[in-house]
């Protein structure tokens, strides 16, 4: 079981319907996929550019119409370059709430945490086609989308079958400890970066010395403790900035920021404009 600090919140769905369709471009407030994991099963397809996806920190490249499969509980981050991705995220349980038989025993092993998938490739043309029609139920909604999107996830998972991408995980998969150690980090972060935080602090919260935490951070993350911190209150910031109810010198403190200046400087640095501009743009995302 993975540690609760770096699960998901966020709902996918409704209740009685739990799969969503994401679109995510340059302009999206969360283009560069955090760190995180889920229950549900998870596609992913490059639409434009290359996606570099880290799943249980092994690192796969994704270029323009290849497909990658999440499994439940996989840890996982990815890092666009001039990208636009498609998402959809599914409880797999929607396809067996029927009850027991020969096809909830088929979906059993992708709904355990253990159980991995053949993540990457475009894959034969079963594959890609009902990985495209459920994409594009989603996107288009309409009458009576609920059933082309059962009916193309339900050909996704045999063609998955068919082309034998279904495996378990080796058994020398990295667990436990080093897991454990990034989760605390992590919600640590999410609970202080409003506050100053230091690599004292964080060693603190490993209990590791400061340069092995920044060189075992790096390692999960792909990023310094400090140009983390940032990210994430440029994130926070974003959410503020879409919803135009404070300035933006109050959008930097409430954020961790201390300085306007700086704030702007670092903003421009990860979105490619100022606050004020992402600003102008951030009702249409």
């Amino acid at each position: 079981m993975r540690n609760s600090h770096l699960k998901e919140a966020e709902p996918h769905g409704a209740p009685d319907f739990p799969v969503q369709y994401y679109w995510v471009d340059s302009e999206h407030p969360r283009y560069e996929m955090a760190l995180h994991w889920h229950h549900e099963f998870e596609i992913i397809r490059v639409k434009k550019g290359t996606l570099l996806l880290f799943l249980d920190n092994e690192k796969y490249v994704l270029d323009e119409g290849e497909i990658a499969f999440v499994a439940a509980g996989v840890l996982h981050r990815a890092i666009p370059y001039r990208a636009i991705y498609e998402c959809v995220v599914m409880d797999l349980n929607l396809l067996c709430r029927h009850g027991s038989g020969r096809v909830t025993g088929y979906l059993l092993p992708l709904l355990g945490e253990g159980v991995c998938i053949a993540q990457r490739g475009t894959g034969e043309d079963c594959l890609r086609e009902a990985v495209g029609a459920l994409m594009e139920a989603l996107s288009g909604e309409g009458s009576f989308f609920e059933l082309k999107v059962l009916s193309a996830a339900t050909d996704m998972v045999y063609c998955l079958y068919r082309e034998g991408r279904i495996r378990l995980p080796e058994k020398n998969l990295p667990t436990g400890k080093s897991r454990a150690t990034i989760a605390a980090l992590v919600a640590w972060i999410e609970k202080n970066y409003t506050e100053k935080c230091t690599l004292s602090d964080l060693s603190a919260v490993a209990n590791m010395g400061e340069k092995y935490l920044c060189r075992f951070f790096r390692e999960y993350t792909g990023s310094t403790p400090v140009a983390y911190i940032n990210r994430l209150r440029v994130e926070r910031a974003c959410m503020k900035l879409g919803k135009g109810e404070e300035n933006i010198t109050e959008i930097a403190f409430a954020c961790g920021f201390n300085d306007t200046s700086y704030f702007c400087k670092i903003f421009k640095r990860y979105k490619g404009m100022s606050p004020r501009a992402y600003r102008a743009v951030a009702h249409v995302i």
